[in-house]
């Protein structure tokens, strides 16, 4: 009696952790997975997602509202691409501006200095190993043909 009561206590506990392992929780959209599509319309390089000024912010609001309504990302896109015009489409260039600002708009001159600095270091390096590359590969070169 005792066996088929841990027998029956384990197969309960087999499906019951097989089943949370298996199930998939509910997507929800967020306002920030459809931010994420979106140009900020703030007079900042930023993507909607990023920006925190107020009109950024009265978009949220905005997708906010949407998503309660039931429409989907795309629906949302499409809703403020007829609404705004060309300024809520945000484009491959505008997305690497935005993060190049975000996160390069609180530097200052050593940051700054410390950047280009070692982006010279990282091209004076890069150029010295190809030619210490070609001028063995000439040596290698010019010892095979004598």
């Amino acid at each position: 009696m005792k066996n088929m009561v841990l027998t029956w206590f384990m197969a309960v506990f087999i499906l019951f952790t097989a089943a949370v392992l298996t199930s998939r929780p509910a997507h929800a959209l967020t306002v920030q997975e459809v931010s994420h599509e979106l140009a900020c319309p703030c007079q900042c390089p930023l993507v909607l997602e990023d920006c925190n000024m107020s009109c950024g912010l009265d978009w949220k609001e905005d997708i906010g509202e949407l998503i309660a309504k039931g429409m989907g990302k795309q629906e949302i896109i499409d809703h403020f691409i007829a609404t705004h015009g060309d300024d809520a489409i945000l484009t491959v260039r505008q997305r690497f501006e935005g993060k190049v600002y975000q996160y390069t708009r609180g530097f200052g001159t050593t940051q700054w200095a410390v950047l280009w600095s070692g982006i010279a270091l990282w091209i004076a390096i890069m150029f010295f190993g190809l030619y210490m590359l070609v001028k063995k590969f000439t040596r290698t070169k010019k010892a095979i043909q004598e």
